[in-house]
């Protein structure tokens, strides 16, 4: 049986295209991120192995005000229990910088996407790409080459 290793950007799991991984190879395979949106927590999303998926955890203010009902609030709260037990992590909260809410607002203008974006969608989004900067700064000189800044035609 083949394995292949998925590159950094891929996550856990298996590549399309690729055989099953053998588990204490998939164990070890992680996202350096995961950011927390509110859909996954409103519509009960499982995290059953959500928890042993990433290294750190992020969301935005505006996500945690967004929900508001008992049966998600302690969906999220159990995520979150479950985050510190097993991982001793918590989700942070980061408001993400002017600069990186002005990138992806003016990519989704470009792309046509803008007008079905919420304003919480842009802060996630801009988050991700605060991210993405943050860990080229330390593995890759800085170097973010590998984020377009015009869409695919």
């Amino acid at each position: 049986m083949a394995y292949t290793n998925p590159s950094p950007s891929a996550g856990p799991g298996n590549p399309p295209g690729t055989s099953p991984q053998p588990p204490e190879v998939a164990a070890q395979e992680k996202y350096h991120a995961l950011i927390i949106d509110s859909g996954a927590i409103i519509k009960q999303t499982a995290f059953t192995h959500l928890h042993t998926s990433a290294t750190n955890f992020y969301t935005v203010p505006a996500v945690l005000s967004e929900i508001r009902d008992a049966v998600s609030r302690k969906h999220l709260e159990d995520f979150q229990l479950r985050l510190q037990s097993l991982n001793n992590k918590q989700i942070e909260t980061r408001t993400p910088s002017q600069e990186a809410v002005r990138a992806m607002s003016e990519f989704a203008r470009k792309t046509g996407d803008y007008a079905q974006l919420s304003g919480v969608d842009l802060q996630v989004l801009a988050l991700l790409y605060d991210l993405e900067v943050e860990a080229a700064n330390l593995y890759n000189n800085g170097n973010i080459d590998h984020v377009r800044r015009e869409p695919k035609r």
